[in-house]
């Protein structure tokens, strides 16, 4: 009973500043909310955020911006998030190449733990494409080509995810190419089909369009689709690995949960809706939503750090 013994002073300032604590926890987002694309426009990682973005903020309430900062492989937009007022009004959208490969193939100014991983959207199949007019019919003649001459491969950057995986293919199947970096992996395939360079390493968002025209032919692929009847799989050719993109949303270490809650909510939803899930079909992606908590997907991203890691390791040594 000593509480209501206080002066009245006192008791008016705790209650105020109990409603004050409420009021700002509830009223996230307040204001809009700017997703940090680390790539290019027009790349598979810019068009599954932007089908989130513009889904989701119909059900926040608030706009949700999706803005391009490219440079680095990822590094640069990455780095900035990162270095963001954690406060949910600033998010980045996370994958394999700015998660898991850069900061384990080069020194960035974050590491994997300076993210909390709130949700995963969808993944992608990386592929091995050429022109419609390319002399290379199937893998199996790509890599004889390659064999007897180096053949250009388009990727989009140097430490960039397409290229790492792009080199770990190349190894085990016994050919090294010669790669023309490209800002995303929408403009590798504008230089394949227009007969610039040999071949791609690439997403289903990037190729699909080029490939179900009829400009572009897809070799081989991370897994069958049906989108692409008849193409193989790496392991068709004892190929070894798990060759996937993916697209997530992350926020800076430290966001308050109720901000993580309340992307989670809004996202269990959208990713429930046709529209949105006729998107990413549409786009070539396929729909692999998981939470930022499932210890399963947690795991899964610790596993292919070590993987990366290992590589990294590998290619420091020759």
């Amino acid at each position: 009973m000593k509480f209501f013994n206080k002066p009245l002073s006192t008791l008016i300032s705790a209650v105020s500043i109990c409603v004050f604590a409420n009021t700002a926890s509830a009223a996230w987002p307040e204001k809009p909310i700017n997703v940090i694309v680390p790539y290019g426009a027009g790349g598979d990682s810019d068009l599954s955020t932007r089908v989130w973005a513009d889904a989701v903020e119909e059900e926040l309430g608030v706009p949700v911006v999706v803005i391009n900062k490219a440079g680095g492989g990822g590094v640069v937009g990455t780095s900035f998030v990162a270095n963001s007022k954690n406060d949910g009004y600033t998010l980045i959208n996370a994958g394999l190449g700015n998660m898991l490969v850069n900061p384990n193939f080069s020194k960035t100014p974050y590491t994997f733990d300076s993210f909390v991983p709130v949700v995963k959207m969808t993944a992608v199949p990386l592929a091995v494409v050429v022109a419609k007019d390319s002399p290379y019919k199937t893998f199996d003649d790509f890599v004889a080509g390659a064999k007897k001459k180096t053949l250009t491969q388009g990727s989009w950057g140097a430490a960039s995810s397409g290229t790492i995986l792009g080199n770990i293919i190349a190894d085990q199947a016994g050919y090294k190419p010669k790669y023309v970096h490209g800002n995303t992996t929408a403009e590798s395939m504008v230089s394949v089909v227009g007969g610039h360079i040999d071949s791609a390493v690439s997403f289903p968002p990037a190729f699909g369009p080029h490939v179900k025209s009829g400009r572009a032919r897809a070799l081989v692929m991370n897994q069958k689709l049906d989108d692409f009847p008849g193409v193989p799989t790496f392991a068709d050719y004892g190929i070894e690995g798990n060759f996937e993109g993916w697209a997530g949303i992350f926020a800076p270490k430290g966001v308050p949960q109720e901000v993580v809650d309340k992307l989670i909510a809004a996202t269990t939803k959208v990713m429930k809706d046709p529209k949105v899930l006729k998107a990413y079909a549409n786009m070539g992606a396929l729909v692999d939503f998981r939470q930022g908590n499932d210890d399963k997907w947690i795991e899964s991203m610790k596993v292919t750090s070590g993987i990366m890691k290992d590589a990294a390791a590998k290619a420091k040594k020759k």
